[in-house]
């Protein structure tokens, strides 16, 4: 009998005995009738098979099939107490941890497959080329650095790519919750402040960051022995992001897409928000920093800009304060930037 004629649930089933995403592709390409059995695999199948082949086919690894996905694996969280504690189990594993949650709990198609590696060249090379020049090696190799070649020269360790998705990753887990802060009166679930901070001490790990008054830094995941593959002791991601998020090169570009919108507003909650909201918008959101690519967005960013402007002042965003002098501080709703500075108040001096 040839491998045609076993019967329909048999061959719909090969794909989950597939060892990686290049045997799908090959399995699909062979002949009509495996296309076909292929087209019907499900999306958590696919996913499965790509995180096989993440090293090579989806870098940087793991964290572009985690950008892909987090979005779907956020909602679900939000769904129960249970679900929300998975998922900060899962953070608080590190980056592959956080992977495995990804896999277990969402799916691709194929067409996002394509998708995803079409923005490799419109959205995500481009913007890792912008934060090359503004934190990367090719600012510390700009001629002249300590001596008036840049405006704001500082000893960086920051890999360009990596960055952009740790980015990309806080927006696409956190902008629901940025959404529930911009409309409170629907009173739609979020993760609070501590939760996304778990996701930067924990996926964005850094030798500099370590517990103090109000903040904890748990021996799990990275933090756990000297040798641990998750944390390379020579990588400073935190300290490189919070150089990154608010060096003028990066904040200017945004900047430019705010008052694209409108002016910035005159009290710090709501323009503090604004600044926020408008980055916190994951992987698509990039479109926005590239030319003719903010018109797509302008409707949408138009609303959340109304929102923000129609907040009352007691449904505005509160300042969370940490440390013994309540010197570092964040807020309720999502701000990744000041968020660093908390997770890495001691790198400053705080005990």
């Amino acid at each position: 009998m040839g491998i045609l004629q076993l019967p329909t649930e048999l061959l719909l089933a090969l794909p989950q005995y597939l060892h990686n995403i290049e045997d799908f592709t090959n399995l699909s390409s062979s002949c009509r009738a495996f296309r076909q059995v292929c087209s019907d695999a499900s999306p958590n199948t696919i996913l499965r098979l790509a995180a096989s082949s993440s090293r090579v086919f989806f870098r940087p690894d793991p964290h572009f099939l985690i950008a892909a996905t987090v979005r779907q694996v956020s909602d679900w969280a939000l769904l129960s107490n249970d679900n929300t504690q998975a998922l900060r189990q899962a953070i608080q594993g590190g980056v592959y941890s956080l992977l495995n949650i990804c896999v277990e709990k969402a799916g691709l198609t194929m067409d996002d497959i394509r998708r995803l590696h079409a923005s490799r060249f419109s959205l995500i090379n481009p913007t890792s080329d912008m934060i090359d020049r503004c934190a990367g090696p090719q600012f510390m190799s700009t001629p002249d650095f300590w001596n008036g070649g840049v405006s704001n020269p500082a000893t960086i360790s920051l890999e360009p790519t990596r960055a952009l998705f740790q980015i990309i990753i806080y927006g696409e887990l956190f902008a629901s919750t940025m959404q529930a802060f911009l409309e409170p009166d629907r009173a739609l679930p979020r993760f609070d402040q501590e939760f996304r901070m778990d996701y930067i001490k924990y996926c964005i790990p850094d030798s500099m960051c370590s517990s103090y008054t109000g903040v904890t830094v748990l021996e799990v995941g990275p933090y756990v022995g000297t040798n641990n593959e998750l944390m390379p002791q020579k990588e400073s991601d935190q300290v490189g992001l919070d150089y990154l998020l608010t060096c003028r090169t990066w904040s200017e570009a945004w900047e430019r897409v705010r008052l694209a919108i409108g002016p910035n507003f005159d009290d710090v909650p709501r323009q503090i928000m604004w600044e926020s909201a408008v980055q916190t918008q994951g992987l698509e959101g990039l479109e926005m920093l590239r030319p003719g690519g903010l018109e797509r967005w302008r409707p949408r960013l138009e609303e959340m800009r109304k929102h923000i402007e129609n907040l009352p002042i007691e449904k505005r965003p509160k300042e969370c304060r940490y440390g013994s002098s309540g010197r570092y501080y964040c807020w309720e709703s999502p701000d990744m930037a000041a968020e660093i500075t908390v997770t890495l108040a001691t790198y400053w001096g705080e005990k």
